[in-house]
């Protein structure tokens, strides 16, 4: 016998196989179409990361500690499990936040002091009693995918659910993987761009396209108060406020994720002092670049962006520095699988088979 010889495992012979069909595929369909067909044949399981991590946070916690916890971990949202019940009672996120501190400086919630020592499920009881919900039902089901969902599932998802993230949840263990986000989808995609043919369109500049939002920009300064930026977030669901200086041009962008520094800080307890307090505290104006593109640039050149660069939204500017848009990575999530209008005869489909309702308020789509 030869020693020159490859041992083939027969379940890696036979996931070997499925990729050589799934990449001879791709040859064979409209290039136009080859985003949305790589979305269809991979899986969520594919998308997982080779190392990460779920926070899970008691729902007796308090409130301050449990955003310490998404700041000091570096996340934006935790599943909230219920000892009680032992089961999840959904996601707490920034918005959720955002929810409470205005709540509290309106005294319709206790107050800002409470935050120190109230609970998340006191908090979650308060939400259910306001929407007229009974208070005993506190194991609410999540929005959640599976990990054999296809990609094209989970942007369907988060696009008609309106929300940044779903949890990955296995079918054996009810266990949670990971939270699947149209930003983990574009990086997946990114990593096997140079494999796929290339679609005209990913050539076109972002006038061409015709994607972001260009009318109603909701725009902030240095003297607007907290409180102010606080209430933009909550009534108008965008993720950011670029902040312009006295000539309209950009200076600064304002997220929901900087937010987050109120509560390692304990800032919250003062939300009338200018936004030019806070951005001193949180940003380095010396070091810090802002992430922006024109309408000239290239589709590839904001795909690049987002990845590279690790952001949710690119602020649209002209030659001036003048904000004249927003493009968010939902945005261009969206065009990628509406391009042949694809996603209403999908949706009809998949949205029957998703759970309904959900724990917490989620983070809503940039705008």
């Amino acid at each position: 016998m030869s020693l020159n010889c490859v041992v083939f495992e027969q379940g890696a012979w036979a996931d070997l196989r499925s990729k050589r069909v799934r990449h001879d595929s791709y040859h064979r369909i409209n290039n136009d179409e080859i985003y949305q067909s790589f979305f269809i044949t991979h899986s969520c399981y594919d998308c997982m990361p080779k190392s990460g991590k779920v926070l899970l946070l008691d729902a007796r916690l308090s409130i301050r500690k449990a955003f310490f916890a998404l700041v000091f971990n570096g996340v934006r949202a935790a599943v909230v499990w219920h000892s009680s019940t032992s089961s999840s009672i959904g996601l707490i996120t920034i918005s959720d936040f955002i929810n409470m501190l205005t709540a509290a400086y309106d005294a319709e919630w206790k107050s800002i002091a409470a935050l120190e020592t109230s609970s998340i499920l006191e908090w979650k009881h308060d939400f259910l009693q306001k929407q007229g919900a009974n208070n005993q039902n506190i194991s609410s089901n999540i929005i959640q995918l599976g990990p054999q969902d296809s990609l094209y599932t989970a942007i369907l998802t988060l696009i008609d659910r309106k929300i940044h993230r779903v949890p990955v949840i296995d079918p054996t263990t009810h266990n949670f993987l990971f939270l699947i986000t149209h930003k983990r989808i574009l990086k997946y995609l990114y990593m096997h761009i140079y494999d796929l043919p290339q679609p005209h369109f990913i050539h076109q500049t972002l006038e061409e396209v015709k994607i972001g939002t260009y009318e109603k920009i909701v725009m902030i300064d240095l003297k607007t108060k907290l409180i102010e930026v606080l209430r933009i977030f909550q009534s108008v669901r965008i993720s950011a406020l670029p902040v312009v200086d006295s000539e309209k041009k950009l200076h600064d962008v304002y997220s929901k994720f900087d937010i987050m520094h109120l509560a390692a800080t304990r800032a919250y307890t003062n939300l009338d002092v200018p936004l030019c307090d806070i951005l001193d505290s949180i940003h380095d104006h010396n070091t810090r670049q802002l992430i922006t593109c024109k309408k000239t640039d290239h589709l590839f050149q904001l795909m690049d962006k987002f990845v590279t660069r690790e952001v949710h939204r690119l602020i649209i500017v002209d030659d001036l520095q003048h904000v004249i848009g927003i493009l968010s990575i939902s945005d261009l999530m969206k065009f990628l699988i509406t391009t042949f209008d694809k996603m209403s005869r999908t949706s009809s489909t998949t949205s029957n088979s998703l759970t309904n309702g959900a724990g917490f308020v989620c983070q809503s789509i940039d705008s």
